[in-house]
């Protein structure tokens, strides 16, 4: 009895931690108009984002690899776009953050951001598949 009452606690303390961390990492409102204005086909508009999310990682590492600053710049605009489309807000700003380092002309830092980039895409991948699918 014990046991049951503490794992039905530590469910509940585990769902109210997601929830304050689906606020922190995305724009409900956006993805709660985008349920609304898809209905049946919202999974799979999410199952899309994070997969063409994953390979758009995959890319910006290549690009850091390069060297090319207006390269990653390029590919840290485009993935911005579609993780404001789909409202992962702490995704955008790390994209916005690595398109304006690159903008600048510097390619210093941009590993450590693509490493914060993939561990957020980690994370907003958990949060919608708990929250959305």
């Amino acid at each position: 009895m014990v046991h049951n009452s503490i794992t039905q606690r530590e469910a509940a303390m585990s769902d109210s931690d997601t929830s304050m961390q689906i606020e922190d990492h995305l724009d409900v409102t956006i993805l709660g108009e985008l349920k609304t204005l898809l209905e049946d086909d919202f999974p799979d508009l999410i199952e899309t984002f994070l997969t063409d999310a994953r390979v758009r990682v995959r890319e910006l590492m290549r690009t850091v690899d390069s060297g090319v600053a207006e390269d990653i710049r390029q590919s840290a605009h485009s993935f911005k776009g579609s993780t404001l489309n789909v409202g992962a807000k702490q995704l955008s700003s790390l994209c916005r953050e690595l398109e304006d380092l690159a903008r600048s002309g510097r390619t210093q830092g941009s590993r450590g951001l693509v490493d914060r980039i993939e561990v957020e895409l980690h994370q907003v991948e958990r949060l919608m598949r708990h929250a959305y699918l």
